[in-house]
């Protein structure tokens, strides 16, 4: 048996059984919408949008090669872009989180650590910009817009603190109090849900076909065996059925 015949016997096989390889689908689906519903957390998101910039045209800048030039347009938004991977990297430090936590507990008489800052944001470039945003995401609307705002403050004081003031950093985008929860994603887990149940069907429609070793045909026992098929039994009933069916004859008759 060659390979398209391999793919056309199991493509049957799946046809055969449609019902059952539905069935696992709802399952599927059903489950991935129950444990969404109950064993996802709803969050809430806020973001702020930054862009730095080199400001002092007079400022001498050295590059990469140790060359030094003077910031023309160009060279000063060259220059941001290069640095924002660094700043980016200081943001995530415990050193920077703490101002943050200690400016969000005195203001806001929170109770967070440098921990809590560190995993409530991420942060997103713009290619072939100097632009970057700040996403903060928590479970509660109002503690992620008061972190946002906070980075509003923050991260230009710890830019201009970090580059000696060559670059500045200006907020684009202001943070705004979220009103509606991030979607837990219903439509998506359950048609992953869909897949994996149709995947887990057909995986053990094809397992029990192929650890089934009756032969169910003479075509079938051609294959198996380099032998010729003389003859089949026909299909009879067993001797109690029969016997029941003369009676029932019998019976009829009178």
């Amino acid at each position: 048996m060659n390979i398209d015949e391999n793919v056309q016997k199991v493509i049957k096989l799946l046809l055969r059984k449609w019902k059952l390889l539905i069935l696992f689908m709802l399952i599927g689906a059903l489950l991935a919408g129950v444990y969404t519903a109950k064993f996802t957390t709803l969050t809430y998101t806020s973001s702020v949008e930054f862009l730095a910039a080199a400001v002092d045209p007079a400022h001498e800048i050295s590059d990469s090669t140790g060359e030094v030039a003077r910031t023309s347009q160009t060279s000063k938004m060259n220059y941001a872009m290069k640095m924002i991977d660094t700043y980016i990297e200081i943001f995530k430090t415990n050193k920077f989180c703490s101002k943050v936590a200690g400016e969000m507990n005195k203001k806001y008489y929170t109770n967070l650590s440098p921990a809590d800052i560190k995993q409530s944001f991420t942060i997103e470039t713009v290619e072939n910009t100097a632009m970057f945003k700040l996403i903060v995401t928590t479970t509660d609307p109002t503690l992620s817009y008061n972190i946002a705002h906070q980075m509003e403050e923050s991260v230009p004081e710890q830019m201009e603190e970090t580059n000696n003031g060559l670059v500045q950093t200006t907020v684009e985008d202001k943070a705004i109090k979220p009103n509606t929860a991030e979607g837990r994603g219903y439509l998506k887990n359950c048609l992953l849900g869909a897949v994996a149940g149709l995947l887990i069907a057909a995986a053990y429609v094809i397992l029990r076909d192929l650890l089934d070793v009756r032969i169910k045909s003479a075509e079938e026992l051609s294959q198996r065996y380099d032998v010729p098929v003389l003859g089949s039994i026909p299909a009879f009933t067993t001797g109690k059925r029969s016997a029941a069916g003369k009676k029932n004859t019998k019976k009829e008759a009178k």
